[in-house]
């Protein structure tokens, strides 16, 4: 399986090795692809490359608002549609470039934890996503 991996050159943090290491553990001969690209909306061109050749693509990238953030989504859904192939669309609002130390290892950890969560339930446990009745308690 090929996973391609994308984000821009001034994300404020680097989370592809980490994450590279998380998926290698659950998914038996995994090939990675790291691209950068300069500026967050070159994101949909490149997805649009890798999914010729790719099977899943992460694209993480923090940018400079939510407005922002919605449009390159948008745009990646339109990618993902045209190519077929699937994209967690990791793309939110800067709020990790002020953070330092402890709270900011804390923060990636996190980041590279739930992307890597979701991306192995997208792929091998869509049940993970399946709704559950939750009730009042009084």
């Amino acid at each position: 399986m090929k996973i391609s991996l994308i984000s821009t050159k001034d994300t404020a943090v680097r989370i592809f090795p980490d994450l590279g290491k998380a998926l290698s553990k659950n998914i038996s001969g995994l090939e990675l692809e790291e691209r950068f690209v300069p500026t967050p909306l070159d994101l949909p061109f490149v997805a649009l490359e890798c999914a010729k050749e790719s099977n899943f693509l992460i694209v993480f990238a923090l940018v400079e608002d939510d407005d922002e953030a919605d449009f390159i989504k948008k745009k990646l859904i339109d990618v993902e549609i045209a190519s077929g192939t699937r994209i967690l669309k990791a793309v939110e609002s800067d709020t990790l470039s002020g953070l330092t130390g402890y709270k900011f290892d804390e923060e990636k950890a996190g980041i590279v934890s739930e992307l890597s969560k979701i991306a192995i339930s997208i792929l091998f446990k869509e049940r993970d996503f399946e709704p559950t009745d939750s009730h009042l308690v009084d």
